[in-house]
């Protein structure tokens, strides 16, 4: 029941950072790039 309940969150999380992320890219690119950049440099890219 409690790994049901995580992965439903889990997809949750998933689809709002997916309709964020549309959002962003549609609404403000240069925020989209700076935090791609930013993503890339944490990740040490």
């Amino acid at each position: 029941m409690l790994k049901y309940n995580y992965g439903r969150l889990l997809g949750y999380i998933i689809a709002a950072s997916l309709l964020l992320l549309i959002f962003t890219s549609y609404f403000a690119p240069d925020v989209m790039i700076a935090v791609t950049n930013q993503v890339w440099a944490l990740c040490g890219w």
